[in-house]
């Protein structure tokens, strides 16, 4: 029994059973209402059989794909639809007290009986229900089987937006391989068997597409025939035309579309502008999601590789299809190891099943568990499908760039990407790193600035994992990313011959032998091994090579001076983080290096003259043991990267030095010496600094000949007497920070100058600042990260006349003010105002004896997370905003919407209770946040 008859059933079955109940009152006004009930059922249950028979009849003919409803036939059951819903209505109406004399004894019934008469009479001229549908459906894609919850949940998610939410346009990306394509014609399918009355359309873009080709596609799928028409534009209003003319619903799908100039809001148009077609819904899947977000798709859709449990049923079924295969255990034990190694890749795990079909001895599952370890790319029985599709992906990175005078036909882009795999399998890279070594390997526009060339270089890092050859993680609060197993073999296959890398697992005791050390080498990576000599016997001859990183062999202390003798042509050598004690002698002889990297070698005390290094860029001499300025220094008039952070061995830096390294960009110095402002003050191309003044003169001697260079310098800067050597700035903010620094000494400045773009301020043991710390500074409101520590003297903190009121400190996110004994308000403000902190997450307020007020306002503080507070005897109240609404003509409070833990003393409950709030709801409304810690 469909729903139409089942309401009419229900209503008729009410309304006699009201009847009988009530004979005595069923007439009324001379009406019969038993006959006006007799008489609408029947012309309902007329309908009713009418609907389901029309229903019926079209249904069967649409499965074919080849007819569709005629529009009246189609107007009819909206109709019928219409009275249905009404019925819905009546159902619920008919139970209520005296339903029967107002429904019957009124002129409803009547109206309503009116109307279905009017649809039997029409439906019995109809003729044929369907027609000949010319513009094909579409037809059933041959499809395999989905594996893993993770697919099932995409297509169901795709369904939900196409059916229900109804998005326009969904772009479906991931890396070659994934399944997109799968996922895509399984949704395809279920599109044509569950919306009978829409058409689907399926178009393969190739890689060598034109607007011609695309459009040829489209007409061919909705039989149009544009051969007679060469004119894009023209050929396109047709296109636009035809599926206007359609006069249904369709969802219009382009698989495979990788990245090209074309692909704009231009291209939409050229191919018949399908999104201004009424009823239109557009799939593209990619394998980048920018094509995606060129394409303006409205939702985006990641398919990402399959857990192990997903791809261990694909391999199973794979591996078993044409016959029932039982794996022993020892086998199984193998499969499984290879089925990781595919790291959930679809086309790899049925690419390896498939090879291992029929393979029953143990050794041969062995072998092949080695070969597939080995990235053994190539090997037609394995894994060559793998490779092929993932060749592909970097054949298209950037067709058409810049090569600045590459000439072995790599892009820019491509090398950057080849240059990833030099890393361990499965490493999480930081992002600042390789931006780093893009640099150094001069891979991005050297010409210029160094902040343009980061951008460039972060940029060249969204590229890759845009189109899914590489994946973003974060690690220890860090960006990084990591290469795909496959994809890192498929990179390792293309630079064969000139790349050797033996990095991380091979666990490497020796430097291999002489023999793999061959004339054609240009990068060799040796990282994250253990070994612990390079002795004397061994000197490769590898004149092409540029690159050798031995970086994390930590127990690396002894590296023979023959060993550099045959590579004269090295530019990037890293030797960070090992136990080498001396930089051998050979190096000074590389004059080709461009970026020595001894960054963390804790035990390294002596480095080989530099002064023919006169090609070096970067110089990384940091958290070394080093005493004194390595000889030749000054020489390296090319050096545009120097840094010596934590040379706590030094008591001063010596002077006519950086005088002469005027293309100097980032300089980063030990905080334990002096700074020379006046050398520094000539370092005109300066973009980046690390480093400690002596007192707030040469502080602001440095802020004043900043100021001219017409761009912003990212700083770290220390100033006054001792320091901290890496204060916390885990954001790498523009920071400074005051320390022991006495402003009684300061003459002839009224305010000390901050750059306006000063993210970290930090004021630690500092003596004579004024009674409201805002008159002797003007506090940038470009501020992340605002301290005040144990700094007597201070009064207050902000005045209201910094603009707090509007969002005088929008990025503000910490405030931390700490054993300061004078200190009686924190912001001053008028107090029938809000004062706006929109960022603020983190408020910590201690020993602060004298404080009565945090603000004289209410703090709106929506991100606020933490909050300590504890040592403020005198504080009566918390100013936070509370939300409310009005409901029912009370106000309805919640607690700040990110708040996460309030800290205070365990022996201050009492004075935590006695706080004044403005609505007995808000002290409630906090307790679930509190937590106590015991007395200090």
């Amino acid at each position: 029994m469909g729903i139409f008859e089942t309401l009419v059933y229900s209503i008729f079955s009410k309304i006699g059973d009201k009847l009988i109940d009530h004979g005595d009152r069923i007439v009324s006004g001379g009406l019969n209402l038993e006959s006006i009930s007799d008489s609408l059922k029947r012309s309902l249950d007329s309908l009713t059989a009418k609907a389901s028979d029309v229903d019926e009849q079209i249904k069967n003919s649409e499965l074919s794909g080849k007819k569709k409803r005629k529009r009246e036939v189609e107007d009819w059951l909206g109709q019928v639809k219409i009275i249905e819903t009404e019925l819905s209505a009546l159902e619920n109406e008919a139970d209520s007290e005296g339903f029967v004399s107002r429904f019957l004894g009124s002129d409803r019934a009547p109206k309503l009986q009116e109307r279905v008469d009017k649809l039997v009479e029409q439906s019995r001229h109809f003729g044929e229900l369907v027609l000949d549908d010319c513009d094909i459906r579409g037809e059933a894609l041959l499809t395999t089987k989905l594996v893993g919850k993770a697919f099932e949940e995409n297509v169901e998610r795709i369904w939900q937006l196409l059916v229900t939410v109804k998005v326009p346009s969904i772009g479906i990306y991931g890396m070659g391989g994934v399944g997109k394509t799968t996922l895509t014609k399984h949704i395809h399918n279920r599109l044509l068997e569950e919306l009978t009355q829409e058409c689907v359309f399926w178009i393969t873009v190739s890689q060598e597409f034109s607007i011609t080709m695309l459009q040829d596609g489209i007409a061919r799928a909705i039989k149009l025939d544009l051969s007679d028409e060469r004119d894009e534009d023209k050929r396109a209003a047709r296109l636009h035309k035809a599926l206007l003319s359609l006069g249904k619903k369709f969802v219009l799908i382009l698989d495979d579309l990788w990245e090209n100039d074309l692909w704009d809001d231009i291209i939409l148009e050229k191919v018949g502008d399908p999104l201004r077609v009424e009823g239109c819904q557009l799939i593209i899947t990619s394998r980048s999601s920018d094509v995606c977000r060129q394409m303006n798709c409205q939702e985006l859709i990641q398919v990402e590789p399959l857990d192990m449990d997903g791809a261990w049923n694909l391999f199973c079924e794979i591996h078993g299809r044409q016959r029932q295969t039982t794996l022993s255990p020892q086998v199984e034990e193998i499969a499984k190891d290879m089925v990781k190694m595919c790291d959930g890749l679809p086309l790899g795990i049925i690419t390896v099943a498939g090879s291992m079909r029929g393979v029953t001895a143990d050794h041969a599952w062995r072998v092949a568990k080695e070969e597939l370890q080995e990235s053994a790319m190539g090997n037609d029985r394995m894994d060559v499908k793998v490779y092929k599709v993932l060749k592909y992906s970097f054949d298209q990175l950037d067709p058409n760039p810049r090569r600045q005078g590459n000439t072995d036909g790599y892009t820019i882009l491509q090398h950057c990407f080849l240059y990833c795999a030099l890393y361990p399998e499965d490493e999480e890279i930081p992002q600042e790193e390789l931006v780093r070594r893009f640099i150094s390997e001069e891979l991005v526009d050297k010409r210029e600035r160094m902040k343009a060339q980061i951008d460039k270089g972060h940029t060249i890092l969204d590229k890759l994992v845009n189109i899914c050859l590489l994946e973003r993680t974060r690690n220890m609060a860090r960006d990084c990313v990591k290469m795909h197993d496959l994809v890192r073999s498929m990179a390792l296959k293309i630079t064969e011959g000139k790349t050797m890398v033996k990095a991380g697992g091979y666990r490497l005791k020796e430097i291999p032998n002489e023999e793999v050390w061959t004339k054609d080498l240009e990068k060799v990576s040796l990282v994250s091994n253990g070994i612990e000599r390079i002795p004397d016997c061994v000197s490769p001859n590898c004149p092409k090579l540029s690159t050798l990183l031995l970086h994390w062999n930590l127990d690396l202390d002894y590296i023979a001076d023959s060993f550099f003798f045959k590579m004269h042509g090295l530019r990037t050598l890293d030797l960070s983080n090992t136990k080498i004690k001396k930089l051998p002698n050979s190096v000074s002889d590389l004059e080709s290096l461009k970026a020595l990297i001894l960054r963390s070698c804790s035990s390294l005390v002596c480095i080989s003259n530099l002064e023919k290094l006169k090609e070096l860029r970067e110089l990384d001499l940091s958290f070394t043991e080093i005493s004194e300025v390595p000889q030749g220094l000054g020489k390296l008039v090319n050096l545009e990267f120097l840094s010596m952070r934590s040379f706590h061995r030094w008591e001063i830096f010596p002077t006519d030095v950086l005088v002469h390294l005027r293309k100097l960009k980032c300089l980063y110095l030990p905080y334990y010496v002096e700074a020379p402002i006046g050398e520094i003050e000539m370092l005109k191309e300066m973009e980046d600094f690390q480093g400690r003044f002596k007192d707030v003169p040469d502080f602001d001697r440095f802020i004043q000949s900043q100021k001219s260079k017409g761009y912003a310098v990212s700083y770290r800067i220390q100033v006054g007497e001792g320091c901290i050597e890496e204060f916390e700035n885990y954001m790498n903010l523009s920071s400074v920070m005051f320390r022991s620094t006495d402003f009684k000494t300061i003459e002839e400045r009224e305010v000390v100058i901050l750059a306006s773009d000063t993210q970290q301020l930090t004021f630690l043991e500092c003596e004579g600042l004024s009674k409201c710390l805002s008159d002797d500074f003007n506090i940038p409101s470009s501020l992340h990260i605002f301290e005040i520590l144990f700094c007597d003297g201070i009064e207050s903190i902000l005045k209201d006349e910094l603009g707090l009121r509007g969002s005088g400190f929008p990025y503000l996110e910490v405030l931390c003010i700490r054993g300061c004994p004078d200190i009686e308000v924190i912001i001053q403000a008028v107090a029938s105002e809000n004062v706006d902190l929109p960022k603020l997450k983190r408020l910590d307020i201690r020993g602060l004896p004298k404080l009565k007020n945090i603000c004289e306002a209410k703090m709106k503080c929506g991100s606020i997370e933490k909050i300590e507070l504890w040592g403020c005897p005198l504080l009566k109240k918390l100013p936070l905003h509370f939300p409310g609404e009005l409901v029912d003509g009370q106000m309805n409070y919640s607690p700040p919407p990110a708040l996460k833990e309030i800290k205070i003393m365990e022996n201050e409950r009492e004075w935590w209770e006695s706080l004044e709030w403005d609505h007995p709801s808000h002290g409630n409304l906090l307790q679930p946040f509190l937590t106590f810690r015991g007395i200090l």
